[in-house]
């Protein structure tokens, strides 16, 4: 009942939408046609008794060539400025967003107390440090479907999960409630915080890596040490560099570690083929491949290296070999992964599996044998 009238006004912005389409698409490709057609059949009737004459042909085909082109061009000048009403609407919309995400952000940042209140359950607790623990939790969609009932999980370094199932049955249910992007009704979740600590050699505790990374507005070394800033970055890898070596510049310092998880993730190539390199500012979302942005993820990974990383089928766009490699350098660099894929080559570098068998509600939780 709360959000009926939400609903119904969704349902008439969603209608006024399809509608404005079709006068958008009647008024920018038929119209001009049916106008050109009979502005040219009045100019023809004024010329009815000299259209055998070649001269007049001639000014006839020319004026008619010029007839359409202007009226075309008037009508597809009409459909921008009906245009400009849709964009407005989405501006407008995005400026919202902006300003409801400010809103939180100065909530989270003015204390502890109100930071709770962020939570929309009161079964959360982001203190443990050690492990994710699910305890008992119902996730619901926000349309109500249960998808997974008293879902019990302990995720503890050193053993990874990996969350499989039919399409549609909750796979990406688990992120989402462990991001905090949906409530839950029931039970209880614990982990590791999510900030970024100081030492770089501890990492974060959670950090997630989704199907399509975010690429953020920048240069090449900001799209890895992100959300870092270069100056931030710089000191962190300063102190993961060997005493007793001659430091001469701290960015040269954070660029060899760069180029080390680039040469992992096989992106290396990017320094060269980018004018610019590591400084190169681009459109890196419309630059680079989805697997090279996939790669770029897992690069951002291995850069924060935190306790646990949350993988959302992000590396199935890559090869399988680049994908066992990735897994192999995560364990390796001893982070524990949470993974949504159907991959069958991804079952080795798991511990345990969580099934989720119709999206009805039933899971399983099983030991996998390496």
């Amino acid at each position: 009942m709360e959000h009926k009238g939400d609903r119904a006004l969704i349902s008439t912005q969603g209608a006024f939408i399809y509608e404005f389409g079709i006068l958008d698409d009647f008024t920018t490709k038929q119209l001009p046609h049916n106008v050109t057609w009979g502005l040219s059949l009045l100019y023809a009737m004024e010329h009815k008794g000299d259209r055998a004459l070649i001269s007049t042909q001639g000014e006839l085909a020319h004026a008619l060539r010029f007839l359409a082109s202007v009226v075309s061009q008037s009508f597809l000048a009409f459909g921008d400025i009906l245009e400009l009403h849709r964009k407005f609407l989405e501006l407008s919309g995005s400026i919202n967003r902006i300003f409801e995400l400010e809103e939180l952000l100065d909530v989270a940042q003015s204390g502890a107390s109100e930071t709770v209140t962020l939570s929309p359950s009161k079964g959360r607790d982001f203190h443990s440090e050690d492990a994710i623990t699910f305890s008992e939790v119902n996730i619901i969609t926000p349309s109500q479907k249960m998808l997974a009932r008293k879902l019990t999980c302990d995720i503890v370094p050193g053993k990874s999960l990996l969350v499989t199932g039919p399409n549609g049955s909750g796979k990406s249910s688990v992120f989402r409630v462990l991001r905090g992007l949906w409530p839950i009704t029931s039970g209880r979740i614990s982990q590791p915080s999510q900030h970024v600590k100081e030492d770089i050699g501890s990492g974060c505790g959670v950090f997630y890596v989704p199907q399509r990374p975010y690429t953020c507005l920048g240069t090449l070394r900001d799209q890895i040490i992100y959300p870092l800033s270069c100056e931030e970055a710089e000191l962190r890898a300063l102190k993961l560099y060997r005493e007793g070596e001659e430091i001469s510049d701290n960015t040269n310092i954070l660029d060899m570690r760069l180029r080390t998880i680039l040469e992992n993730v096989r992106l290396s190539y990017l320094l060269e083929r980018e004018e610019g390199g590591w400084d190169a500012n681009l459109n890196w979302e419309d630059t680079l491949s989805l697997g090279e942005q996939q790669r770029l993820g897992m690069a951002r990974l291995f850069f924060h290296k935190p306790k646990f990383g949350i993988l959302d089928e992000c590396t199935n766009a890559t090869s399988v070999d680049v994908e066992e490699q990735l897994y192999r350098l995560a364990k390796d660099m001893n982070i524990t992964v949470v993974t949504s894929s159907q991959r069958p080559a991804l079952i080795p570098f798991h511990s345990l599996e969580l099934r989720f068998i119709d999206g009805e509600g039933n899971w399983e939780l099983r030991s996998i044998k390496q």
